[in-house]
């Protein structure tokens, strides 16, 4: 395993704690270090199963840094700095760490986060990729399209994994007919002692294939969804299913924000007219203020063909980039699907609606062959 100290200098206390821990406890073999000016100067960081960034000496920068950089890890990071603070463990989350560890509690602390990761057990063990589907407006259709691009990937794929993160709102559960037992507000609840039984008992089977997630429909346990526990979620999820959908509420609250940054693919729906195509445009510029990828966003328009839209040319213009694909309007055959809890692909296969879906799944699966072929890093996982 090749790992990786980051410090402030070379002769940080915390980093040489680190070493010989890392050293007597990870395959016995020596960790490089390197200070942060080093680390960003040698650019990509491919080949490192674990990196240590230390925070403590210099907290801003290392946090600014992990942000620039995480992106080019293919490991594991674990963050290592003074606990007190909870804005700084939020923010590391947010910036890219898999887990945080107190530096005042160094030696326990990093023997849970080694296990929480489990590091030896699944280095080099593929992780899943996260699609996420955010909606620019109401209307647009934006769970229907998550809980079908599930359906076709875990028909695909084997399984699929759907988490519904619209607290107190969400429909995904409706929308296949299904009755979670456990909601995303019991994961986040458990979320220090998660592990793979216990998770997999959150979710509940579809008969396609989809293992969901559900959203809480008492507003009371709104409170209970934290930012941490749905990193943890993910990160549990992408270690088990080939591919994870999540069904957004908003690019704002903290934990939609530590999904959107885990998202290999982030699908925003959006209607042709006036409204939807302004707050679209505004989502794409706050997501490149949250130094996203472009790359990684696809504009979708739904509802194609509805009366007096505005043209294609004219919206590409307005948003500043290209959209990828339409779903036409068939409000008769997609309510129709939606009435008796089944996935238009699965209950009309044929119609030009369910076959525009379908379309989209296959993109997220020609994406992640392109990816693979072409070695692009992982988006940056940010587990609590």
């Amino acid at each position: 395993m090749n790992t990786l100290i980051v410090s402030r200098n070379a002769l940080d206390p915390i980093a040489l704690r680190l070493r010989g821990l890392l050293q007597a406890r990870v395959d016995g073999k020596e960790p490089a270090a390197l200070s942060y000016a080093a680390f960003e100067k040698a650019g990509s960081h491919d080949q490192v199963d674990l990196a240590m960034f230390v925070l403590s000496a210099d907290v801003d920068n290392g946090l600014d840094l992990l942000r620039r950089m995480r992106s080019s890890i293919d490991g594991h990071v674990l963050a290592v700095g003074h606990a007190g603070d909870s804005k700084v463990i939020l923010r590391a989350l947010q910036n890219g760490a898999d887990y945080f560890v107190n530096q005042d509690e160094l030696e326990t602390e990093f023997e849970t986060g080694m296990a929480r990761l489990r590091i030896k057990r699944n280095n080099g063990a593929p992780t899943g990729r996260l699609v996420a589907v955010l909606s620019a407006s109401g209307g647009t259709g934006a769970s229907t399209l998550a809980a079908n691009i599930a359906t076709v990937l875990a028909r695909d794929e084997g399984k699929s994994a759907l988490f519904d993160l619209k607290p107190g709102r969400g429909d995904l559960a409706s929308l296949l007919d299904l009755k979670p037992q456990f909601t995303i507000a019991d994961l986040c609840s458990n979320a220090t002692r998660l592990d793979r039984t216990m998770f997999e008992k959150m979710l509940v089977r579809h008969s396609s294939g989809v293992h969901l997630l559900g959203s809480p429909q008492m507003f009371q346990d709104i409170r209970r969804v934290t930012p941490s526990g749905v990193a943890e979620g993910l990160r549990l999820a992408k270690l088990y299913f080939p591919f994870v959908v999540i069904d957004l509420e908003d690019c704002f609250h903290e934990e939609q924000v530590v999904a959107l940054r885990q998202a290999n693919s982030i699908l925003l729906t959006t209607r042709l007219d006036f409204t939807s195509l302004r707050n679209c445009r505004r989502i794409l510029e706050h997501l490149i203020d949250l130094d996203m990828p472009p790359a990684r966003f696809r504009v979708i328009v739904s509802r194609f063909g509805l009366a007096n839209e505005l043209p294609v040319d004219e919206a590409e213009i307005a948003l500043g980039r290209k959209i990828t694909q339409f779903i036409p309007e068939d409000a008769k055959t997609v309510n129709a699907a939606t009435n008796v809890g089944i996935p238009v692909v699965l209950r009309a296969p044929s119609s030009k609606v369910a076959l525009a879906m379908i379309g989209v799944a296959r993109a997220c699966l020609e994406r992640r062959q392109a990816d693979t072929l072409h070695g692009v890093p992982a988006a940056a996982s940010v587990p609590g």
